[in-house]
């Protein structure tokens, strides 16, 4: 082909050696990490502020919690008048409702934890505010490496793709994590015990929660894209929902402490993304097929 001449090739004028491809490899992770050290940093400047907001989901549940156990030390005074107040409160003043050995904070029991607490928090926030720049300082590389329709393909799914994750994210922090701390802690009465939960514990809770509700939220989106591609079809999964709620159940016991409360909170919000993807996915499926995503 003479020079000049019109080519088909769309990568004509973006070809590089393998030590090009490097080089730009090592700039752009360069820049993406550089964005999470900085956010890194600022976090770490604001160590107290990052770490309140980190704990709110178990501060919140032990306010609840507290107003329980408040609940209960005073309907067992009710019942037994002959025992004393200060076996629930910290004095006999019934205005005071102060509970005896009840700590609404988190806890450390081994030198370093609090060190190590805040430095995964930090970099947990650094990894979520972060990540942003590194995934597009990645999609800048490897778009160059794609064809137009393939290109036109991740753009259309991954602004979705990480809407939903964050919803997932979010929806993890705000309600299952204060309501599932809550629940899996009033289930033994105040005479028995009171939680003492160290921030380690906390930490792999709350991050292990959110992440899987980050994951789960992307079912939909899932769905859609296979059903686009003709690898789904929308008619044969309705069939199958009684099968998907059943393994919805098993999938959130094996994912999520062994209470029932907190799996039927997973399985409930996952049944509830099956049945958004149903419908997604034949609207994908008629939008390829005509007629092909209609039925029950």
């Amino acid at each position: 082909m003479n020079a000049g001449e019109p080519t088909d090739d769309p990568f004509a004028h973006t070809r590089m050696s393998l030590a090009e491809h490097l080089d730009e490899l090592r700039s752009r992770l360069i820049k993406g990490l550089s964005a999470i050290l900085v956010v890194f940093l600022v976090a770490w400047f604001f160590q107290d502020e990052v770490t309140r907001i980190m704990a709110r989901p178990y501060t919140q549940a032990m306010g609840w919690l507290e107003e329980y156990y408040v609940q209960e030390a005073e309907e067992v005074l009710a019942e037994h008048p002959d025992r004393k107040r200060t076996e629930y409160f910290i004095t006999d003043d019934p205005s005071d409702k102060r509970l005896r050995n009840f700590e609404t904070r988190l806890v450390t029991i081994r030198p370093g934890e609090s060190f190590l607490f805040v430095l995964k928090v930090c970099f947990y926030i650094s990894l979520i505010v972060g990540s942003p720049v590194l995934l597009w300082q990645m999609w800048q590389f490897i778009a160059a490496g794609l064809y137009p329709k393939e290109k036109r393909a991740i753009v259309l799914y991954f602004p979705f793709s990480l809407l939903a994750f964050l919803s997932g994210i979010l929806f993890g922090y705000f309600w299952i994590v204060p309501y599932g701390m809550y629940f899996l802690n009033r289930t033994v009465s105040i005479e028995v015990s009171t939680p003492s939960i160290t921030v380690q514990y906390f930490l792999t809770f709350l991050t292990g929660l959110c992440l899987v509700f980050g994951l789960v939220f992307q079912l939909p989106l899932l769905m859609t894209f296979l059903a686009s591609v003709g690898m789904l079809d929308p008619r044969t999964i309705t069939k199958y929902r009684g099968h998907f709620v059943v393994g919805a159940f098993v999938v959130a016991a094996i994912l999520t402490p062994p209470d029932p409360f907190t799996q039927a909170m997973m399985a409930v919000p996952l049944v509830i993304l099956f049945e958004i993807g149903i419908w997604c996915a034949k609207a994908a499926a008629r939008r390829r097929a005509p007629g092909l995503g209609e039925g029950a």
